[in-house]
């Protein structure tokens, strides 16, 4: 009659449950201190001892791959068109990785559905900032030509200066718009993660 096998006794790091060897002072893994009276002979869970790695499902990755077919085919057919699409996407792909992975440490299962959402409303929001970013440069860049032309006369007369000092107005009101569109996307960031 044969039973099912019994996990190791060994000693164990109280904090962790890594397996340590005898007459050990330190955890080798998470760097508790250990007492003679503290490390006890308990069954190991391996799991336990295990460190996380980054694993991701079968639909995770067929996602990915569908973003990248859509990427390429676009970049193939329009490269004005995929580069700054593929400069958004890398962002957008971290950012819901990363929200993802903090549930599941949490503990909260993170469906298909909310995977998309989250990426969903992550592209919308990096568009919105590469737009606003984007107003800023031009914008600014604009009117510092403009101030720079102004003094001279020559290239359009004295309307030239109010021109410049009102593009750079509006860049610094873009500059502002993106410190505002920064803090909103952290403090969503806390929201999704659930802190």
């Amino acid at each position: 009659m044969s039973s099912a096998p019994e996990p190791p006794i060994e000693d164990a790091c109280p904090k962790c449950g890594a397996q340590q060897p005898r007459k050990t002072d330190v955890c080798w893994l998470c760097g508790a201190k250990i007492t003679a009276d503290a490390v006890g002979t308990q069954p190991i869970d391996p799991t336990l001892a295990a460190p996380q790695q980054f694993s991701f499902s079968l639909s995770t990755l067929l996602l990915l791959m569908t973003l990248a077919s859509v990427c390429f085919g676009l970049l193939a057919v329009a490269p004005g068109l995929g580069i700054p699409m593929c400069v958004l996407l890398v962002p957008v792909l971290v950012r819901t990785a990363m929200v993802v992975r903090r549930r599941e440490a949490a503990g909260l299962v993170v469906s298909h559905v909310e995977k998309i959402g989250l990426m969903a409303s992550s592209f919308s929001v990096a568009i919105v900032l590469a737009a606003v970013v984007s107003a800023a440069a031009f914008a600014g860049f604009c009117g510092v030509c403009l101030l720079m032309v102004s003094p001279d006369n020559k290239y359009g007369g004295p309307g030239v200066l109010a021109w410049g000092i009102g593009m750079c107005a509006i860049a610094a009101g873009a500059v502002w718009m993106a410190i505002r569109v920064t803090k909103w996307i952290r403090r969503r960031y806390r929201r999704d993660i659930g802190e």
